[in-house]
């Protein structure tokens, strides 16, 4: 790894000719709620949450990285032209001796379907393998959700698990499928 456990990180800013992709600032809070508030688009990940979640989410996203393990660091992800925040991408630590990190995203309806979070994960994998030395990245989703595992598909990922009722949406059991990516894949 080229960071130790113990680190605090300021991630630089990851672009491409689209999106930005930065540490939150408060002023980004509307926008995150905005789309976290959105039933439809919490269906997969978690309810919806409330004013003060979303309020500690952002103070979060708007913090130096920290690598101990099961920590959710992560950059808002803004189009490029004009700064507006579409969504976020996160990563924890799940095993440091291994070298293996879980990553997730979230974005705006108003994003969805354009590649963004294509292109988004993409810049949080590479900066992830080649700036801090991680080994395997991992993913996890509702297998209903088909949007999330065709983007970790798209990027190479490979499914290594499908497990059937896993956790709970609600009132409902719902599958999950994991994914792998290897760094030298």
């Amino acid at each position: 790894m080229k960071i130790t456990q113990a680190a605090i990180h300021t991630p630089q800013v990851l672009s491409n000719e689209l999106i930005s992709m930065r540490l939150a600032t408060m002023n980004d809070l509307d926008d995150i709620r905005a789309y976290r508030s959105d039933p439809e688009n919490c269906r997969f990940i978690a309810p919806v949450e409330s004013p003060e979640e979303t309020r500690e989410l952002v103070e979060k996203l708007s913090q130096p990285w920290q690598f101990t393990t099961g920590y959710w660091n992560g950059l808002v992800v803004c189009e490029q032209n004009s700064d507006k925040v579409i969504g976020e991408i996160v990563f924890r630590v799940e095993d440091w001796d291994s070298q293996r990190a879980e990553i997730g995203y979230r974005m705006s309806p108003d994003s969805a379907g354009k590649g963004i979070c294509t292109m988004a994960t993409s810049l949080l994998i590479n900066y992830l393998f080649e700036q801090l030395g991680f080994y395997k990245l991992v993913a996890k989703c509702d297998a209903r959700n088909i949007a999330s595992y065709r983007v970790m598909e798209k990027l190479g990922f490979k499914r290594e698990a499908e497990f059937i009722e896993h956790y709970r949406m609600g009132n409902e059991w719902t599958d999950q499928y994991d994914y792998g990516l290897l760094r030298n894949q």
